[in-house]
């Protein structure tokens, strides 16, 4: 390209073409350099995050399993289950505050876990909602597995059409919800954002009757723009709570109500 260049140059400026093409050639060779030189710190830079953020990771699921001792292998983590640095989270607030009722949106992992510290502080219970039949079964028998009977509790809650503040969700189906006591803790970790925009919008105001006076709401999946949107209308719609962003991996926002 770059003699095709310089014979086409030098018919209209003679032997300065030359100078003209060798010029363009070291500033296309000059482009390729620094755009090679940027891509490769960019990747190193990824590289350097992501060897951190598995060191973050695996340190707190340490912590987990010093606090907590399961006496059987912990259901995975990460990806669709939560991380580990918002279950040890969950264990630092539930140590702290001893709550006597928590109640999840989604189970799994995080059930486990919080089943393993209500039993470990020898009192309170976890009830978690699950629209879907198959993880609510892989839940179950992980809470058979760790002895959390008349612990933990999974709730087949399909999703139906839901009306909240003039809009229509789909969500859970709260018809078959028991609580012995209102929820000190709620963590809203599902349903899929898949299904909708804003889809775990309707959790507080649908849930709002069955928390305690002064419950803390821990959103996860915080890093996400609907989460951030969700986190500050809830916030918004309930005068007088506290609002906090937890740099977690997913990101998570923690909710103090009035």
């Amino acid at each position: 390209m770059a003699v095709f260049l310089g014979l086409v140059l030098r018919q209209w400026l003679g032997e300065g073409a030359i100078i003209i093409t060798a010029g363009l050639l070291s500033c296309f060779l000059a482009f390729l350099l620094i755009e090679s030189r940027n891509f490769g710190l960019g990747l190193f830079e990824r590289q350097v995050k992501e060897v951190r953020s598995n060191y973050v990771q695996m340190e707190a699921l340490i912590g987990v399993h010093a606090t907590l001792k399961p006496s059987a292998p912990l259901p995975p983590t990460r990806f669709w289950a939560a991380s580990p640095d918002l279950l040890r989270e969950l264990i630092t607030h539930i140590q702290r505050h001893r709550p006597r009722s928590v109640l999840e949106v989604s189970s799994g992992t995080s059930t486990v876990v919080i089943g393993l510290c209500l039993k470990q502080l020898g009192a309170g219970r976890v009830v978690a909602l699950e629209h879907d039949p198959h993880y609510a079964g892989i839940t179950r028998q992980a809470i058979i597995d760790h002895g959390l009977e008349g612990i933990a509790t999974v709730v087949d809650a399909p999703l139906k059409e839901q009306v909240v503040n003039g809009h229509s969700y789909p969500w859970y189906d709260l018809s078959a919800l028991a609580l012995g006591s209102p929820a000190d803790l709620l963590v809203v970790d599902g349903p899929p954002d898949t299904i909708r925009s804003m889809a775990r919008y309707p959790a507080l105001p649908l849930l709002a009757g069955h928390l305690a006076k002064g419950a803390r709401v821990l959103l996860d999946d915080g890093g996400r723009s609907d989460e951030r949107s969700i986190a500050h209308r809830w916030a918004a719609e309930n005068p007088g709570s506290v609002l906090e962003f937890l740099p977690l991996e997913a990101g998570a926002w923690s909710l103090r109500l009035p």
